[in-house]
């Protein structure tokens, strides 16, 4: 891995004198970051550290010098925690914060965990603002939970979890993907994610009079990809509420999202309930529920597939939360 002033990778036998000075050796760096101290280069054991799969390196890319550590443990499915240390001779540069921002990089992507939790002992007001700078924020306090040097110490911890990139919500007409959609933007707002949302309904002239055929909706697939897309660069979470019904506007919404991680959800109920909602708005063409769940496309290999038959939006967008 690297940035650009860095490298993290594994650590290496060549790098027992540099781990000593800047780690094992630097008592500025073990105030806070919890590892024994050790006084000679001869005293110290190194041996468990060369080859471990959960310990990086941070190293000066123009020296290849070890400058520091980084680790990731209570690894879960989707969770872990990450410590890191730089030797206090190279603090003030920035270098912990770009390290980190790579590591969770790693952890999100290459990984795939969805959320990375840190902690700071009270007072290490660097660390925090590291955390800070790298777009964590506050989850818990856990007061007296470890004894180091002596002391008991109180710890402050800070997570950040993967935002989801695209959240497709496909189904017949009728089905109440806009209030899920709605439900689930309020939701992520609520959580501190902005969240766009997209409808086909604001790309297609509706009518109570004329049917909405496939031909309409490739029409204005290429303006609603555009957004899609520049969305997603932008940085963006994004809510795509669509009644898909052909191979090939599927693949253009896949198309318009390469690249980005994506989520599919199917919403759908019982027939008789489409027909009744498609009555009671009184906005579409009578038929067209049913018609868009027959011809609906893909039928399976979704995330999530949801009954919207029962369940209030609210309880549904829940569901969806789940799985991000």
């Amino acid at each position: 891995m690297e940035t650009e002033r860095l490298i993290l990778d594994y650590i290496r036998e060549s790098d027992k004198e540099d781990y000593f000075i800047n780690i094992s050796h630097d008592k500025k760096v073990l105030d806070t970051f919890i590892c024994r101290y050790a006084e000679t280069l001869e005293d110290f054991d190194f041996s468990s550290y060369p080859g471990r799969s959960d310990l990086f390196a941070v190293r000066l890319k123009e020296t290849g010098k070890l400058i520091g550590i980084i680790t990731f443990f209570d690894e879960t499915a989707d969770s872990c925690e990450i410590g890191y240390g730089i030797g206090s001779g190279y603090w003030g540069h920035g270098y912990a914060t770009e390290a980190v921002r790579r590591f969770l990089d790693y952890l999100f992507a290459e990984k795939g965990l969805h959320a990375v939790y840190a902690s700071f002992f009270t007072g290490n007001d660097a660390s925090q603002r590291v955390m800070e700078k790298c777009g964590m924020t506050y989850d818990h306090f856990a007061e007296k939970e470890l004894s180091y040097l002596g002391v008991e110490r109180d710890l402050t911890y800070y997570v950040i979890r993967r935002k989801p990139e695209l959240i497709l919500l496909n189904g017949p007409s009728s089905a109440g993907k806009s209030s899920i959609s709605r439900a689930l933007q309020q939701k992520l707002r609520d959580s501190g994610i902005k969240a766009v949302l997209l409808s086909l309904d604001d790309y297609l002239q509706m009518s109570a009079v004329e049917p909405i055929w496939e031909d309409d909706v490739y029409a204005v697939t290429p303006r609603m990809c555009g957004d899609i897309a520049a969305a997603l660069r932008a940085g963006k979470t994004v809510i795509v509420d669509h009644v898909i019904t052909s191979p090939r506007i599927h693949r253009a919404l896949l198309d318009a999202a390469a690249g980005f991680r994506m989520k599919t959800v199917l919403v759908s109920c019982a027939v008789e309930i489409l027909r009744r909602r498609e009555a009671e708005r009184g906005d579409r063409c009578v038929g067209s529920a049913e018609a868009s769940l027959q011809y609906l496309y893909p039928k399976t290999e979704y995330d999530l597939c949801l009954d919207s038959g029962e369940t209030v939006p609210e309880a549904l967008a829940e569901k969806i939360l789940d799985i991000l």
